[in-house]
């Protein structure tokens, strides 16, 4: 999520020159521009990443899911074969498959949910962008005026632009939802993926009984 803080530095540093430099405004403006565009366009290919990460976890949970019924057909073989330790050990195969298939479908939504915010917080943009390409002369005069007035707040004075006031507001914006992706984030964070690691190897010596219960639902199914 990188990108967001670099898009993020550049709105701020050219307003910050807007309001405390005596550069041409109108240049300026286009350079903030052409700068959001060059952002904008390394962020979508980002987007386009976090679509393909999601759409693999969802293949991967479907092939875990298929192993796990594979493993169940094995133990109903061994079962018949008069087997039982063969079969519980199919059966543990068949609960680690499921997990794996929980965890790579948790981890898809979770690839999902920040592309939805992604494509949202680049939609916004390039409706500024649009916007600022369409004011450029505009918005240079109310900077040059609003240089020329005297200054009626601490640090300089304000445009009194709706489109500068937006994108103030973005960054703001961006920041939180870089914050909550982070926050959230189960595909890239170590922390995370040693925790849920934990968690299975728990459920995994925890699970005998889970195991027994189902070998026997499948001798009474079979018996039956």
């Amino acid at each position: 999520m990188g990108i967001f803080t670099r898009l993020n530095r550049v709105i701020k540093s050219n307003l910050n020159s807007l309001v405390e430099h005596a550069e041409d405004p109108e240049k300026l403006i286009g350079q903030t521009v052409l700068d959001m565009e060059t952002e904008v366009r390394t962020a979508k290919k980002e987007l386009i990443s976090t679509l393909g990460t999601a759409k693999r976890l969802v293949k991967k949970a479907k092939e875990h899911e298929e192993e796990a019924a594979s493993w169940e057909q094995k133990a109903v073989l061994a079962l018949r074969e008069g087997d039982d330790e063969l079969a519980r050990e199919a059966l543990r195969r068949k609960a680690r498959a499921l997990s794996l298939a929980s965890d790579a479908q948790s981890q898809a939504l979770q690839a999902e949910g920040t592309a939805e915010k992604m494509k949202s917080t680049l939609d916004n943009v390039d409706r500024k962008i649009e916007d600022l390409k369409s004011r450029k002369g505009t918005l240079a005069a109310q900077v040059k005026r609003a240089r020329e007035a005297p200054s009626t707040t601490p640090g300089g004075s304000r445009f009194g632009s709706e489109t500068f006031d937006d994108l103030e507001r973005m960054t703001g914006r961006i920041d939180q939802l870089e914050a909550e992706v982070e926050a959230a984030d189960v595909l890239d964070d170590p922390k995370r993926a040693d925790v849920d690691a934990r968690f299975r190897d728990l459920e995994r010596r925890s699970g005998s009984s889970g195991v027994d219960d189902e070998l026997a639902a499948l001798k009474k199914k079979l018996g039956g």
